[in-house]
């Protein structure tokens, strides 16, 4: 039985998330199997998106996928999360949402697309991999120096650019982002 299935926006989330679970398992024997579930890594690049991961979750295909490993991550980010569909409101009664808000917030959003009676089955096998509120964010603390530009939690993508610049790092080109953000990522 595989360890872990994952289901993500698109293929970029891919190594950043096998990435974290090589370096949160570095100290045991084995390193965990990962199995890349959805998007396809070797489909078209614009079959991604947080519309197919809600799909994905509508459609039941997770079924399958828990018959043949441990733990499903389903993973989204936060940035588009007020768009029509994904339902998440950035703001509630009291100003804007804390990060910890935001993330439960689009945990219980899942939770209601997976359904109640699959999430009583299946629910202590899913892992939530909210990114608030882009993937990139995940990945600027292993680039930038600062702490407060470590933490941020918007315009991440143009942070880890300069954060590379100054490291004299190669960026990646405009429009290829899901080839080669891959590069910009280390073992933790």
């Amino acid at each position: 039985m595989q360890d872990f299935a994952l289901v993500s926006e698109g293929p970029t989330d891919h190594p950043i998330l096998k990435n974290i679970l090589i370096g949160y398992f570095k100290t045991e024997e084995r390193e965990p199997d990962i199995n890349l579930e959805h998007p396809d890594p070797r489909a078209d690049i614009n079959k991604g998106g947080w519309t197919r991961v809600l799909e994905y979750l509508r459609t039941k295909k997770f079924r399958q996928a828990l018959q043949l490993n441990r733990y499903l991550i389903v993973q989204v980010d936060t940035d588009v999360s007020e768009e029509s569909g994904f339902d998440v409101p950035q703001q509630n009664e009291s100003g804007p949402r804390t990060v910890s808000g935001i993330v439960e917030a689009v945990k219980l959003r899942l939770i209601q697309v997976i359904g109640t009676e699959d999430w009583q089955t299946y629910g202590n096998r899913f892992i939530f991999a909210v990114a608030v509120q882009q993937t990139e964010c995940w990945v600027l603390p292993l680039w930038e120096d600062q702490d407060a530009k470590a933490a941020k939690t918007v315009n991440c993508l143009e942070a880890l650019k300069k954060a590379l610049q100054r490291k004299n790092r190669p960026w990646v080109q405009k429009g290829r982002k899901d080839k080669d953000l891959r590069f910009c990522l280390r073992r933790i």
